[in-house]
């Protein structure tokens, strides 16, 4: 899996982010709810150790965002449990679908991107939304260069972008360079099977043919976890994922 580099990320969101997120997760492509001849692949993503504590964002440069007091959420831990989880069967190693015809989208509220982490069916399209009455630029990063940069003024329209020249296994970061602690991360398979997580680390993969499959947890902060399940028809298969906190740097010489 490409992974892009690490940036800022967006503060923790408040009940306006979270309505925006729960009314744009119907854009992600996701398979067929499952039936007699398939299974599934269900589970959680669970945290060790003490929860990171956000730590407060100066947003004082512009006075829309100033109006929202946010802290950081590079990792959100909930009750034990990790949001910000795309789980996915490894690329190449389930049948593979055709891009959707509607976009995914990612919206720009309270100076934050709406959902933070999203995947994508290669070849299926982005729409970026501003809802802030405020200025943002949107800048897309695939593995190392700069995809685009684009001016998203107040009341502007929607932003599209074709993501057909991204390969399964790429991810493209998003950002906006007027405000730096804003970041969004948007991940491509050549199959539906994947899911992101919320609050709950919950996740579902539905549909998924009888077979042995690698699933992928990756994270945009802490990385990539792998594990290997059987899928029966008819029955789900359960799977764990625990993430920790990176052990402290060693002290300079």
């Amino acid at each position: 899996m490409k992974i892009a580099p690490p940036a800022t990320v967006l503060p923790r969101p408040m009940r306006r982010s979270l309505l925006v997120a729960a009314a744009l997760t119907g854009a992600v492509a996701s398979p067929a709810v499952a039936g007699p001849t398939t299974g599934s692949i269900t589970g959680a993503v669970t945290w060790t150790g003490p929860a990171p504590e956000a730590k407060p964002v100066d947003r004082a440069s512009d006075p829309v965002c100033a109006k929202t007091a946010r802290g950081t959420d590079d990792v959100v831990v909930t009750d034990g449990k990790l949001r910000d989880v795309l789980v996915r069967i490894k690329v190449g190693g389930a049948p593979a679908a055709a891009a959707p015809t509607t976009p995914a989208v990612i919206a720009q509220s309270e100076c934050m991107y709406a959902p933070r982490v999203v995947g994508v069916v290669a070849g299926q399209g982005l729409e970026i939304r501003n809802l802030d009455a405020t200025f943002h630029n949107v800048r897309g990063n695939a593995l190392g260069k700069i995809v685009w940069n684009l001016a998203q003024p107040k009341g502007a329209a929607p932003i599209v972008r074709d993501l057909a020249g991204r390969a399964p296994g790429d991810v493209v970061s998003l950002h906006c360079d007027v405000h730096p602690w804003m970041a969004a991360w948007v991940v491509v398979s050549d199959h539906g099977f994947f899911a992101v997580t919320g609050a709950d680390g919950g996740f579902t993969l539905p549909a998924v043919p009888p077979g042995s499959y690698t699933v992928e947890a990756w994270h945009p902060t802490l990385g990539m976890k792998t594990a290997k399940v059987k899928v029966k028809k008819g029955k789900p298969t359960k799977v764990r994922f625990t993430f920790a906190a990176p052990p402290p740097a060693p002290p300079a010489p």
